[in-house]
């Protein structure tokens, strides 16, 4: 009889357990289900910019010259007719290394005209160095554009727009290529060109110089 009482109320004991527990799991599962953070989707655009550029390997150096102060030229610098920004024409090789704020290293052999782009800063600039002094500046980035903002992957229309009767065309021979030649109408300023080069469409390249350097459409 007595065992049969403990018997009952065991079983008993283990039912409320189980009945509690049961009760409890349910809850927590409710619980968690009320409290998890909602899931939500973002779709972000990022917008990039391509540069073109015309990758030269250096064959050389320079005779060294000491730099003060950072690397002046950025993917913000413009050309104009009278340089990049801090480096005009007409400078020295070693005036011009030290406004750019970096050495140049020659990717043409060193002679009478040769090439040389800056070790630090920017790429796709090239310097012409003319018996020692710069005479042009190539540009191979869409980023660095004339103080007007125009240059590279800029419309023929654009360009034709924005400087009007003060470009001349030039079509290369055998070629659907154009230069676009902006001549400026200041008197002191008329051996310097900015030159845009076209495949017919858009532009493709741009530099700035000197005569006779800056019509020239081949190396020195």
């Amino acid at each position: 009889m007595r065992f049969t009482l403990f018997a009952i109320l065991g079983i008993a004991l283990v039912g409320a357990i189980i009945w509690f527990g049961a009760i409890d799991t349910g809850d927590n599962a409710k619980e968690m289900q009320l409290t998890a953070p909602a899931t939500t989707t973002t779709s972000t655009t990022t917008t990039t910019t391509t540069t073109t550029t015309t990758i030269l390997s250096p064959i050389g150096t320079l005779p060294f010259v000491e730099i003060e102060g950072g690397v002046n030229l950025n993917y913000s610098s413009s050309i104009s007719t009278v340089g990049l920004d801090t480096v005009t024409f007409g400078m020295t090789a070693t005036n011009a290394q030290k406004a750019a704020g970096t050495r140049f290293s020659p990717v043409t052999p060193r002679g009478k005209c040769f090439l040389a782009i800056p070790d630090e800063g920017p790429s796709g600039v090239t310097f012409w160095i003319v018996e020692s002094t710069v005479e042009r500046i190539d540009i191979d980035n869409e980023l660095i554009r004339t103080r007007s903002g125009a240059g590279i992957g800029d419309t023929e229309s654009l360009i034709y727009e924005l400087f009007g009767e003060k470009i001349e065309t030039k079509v290369l021979p055998e070629s659907s290529e154009k230069l676009l030649i902006y001549v400026p109408s200041d008197s002191s300023d008329k051996n310097f060109r900015v030159v845009f080069k076209s495949d017919g469409r858009l532009i493709t390249k741009l530099w700035s110089g000197r005569l006779p350097w800056v019509e020239m459409t081949g190396i020195c």
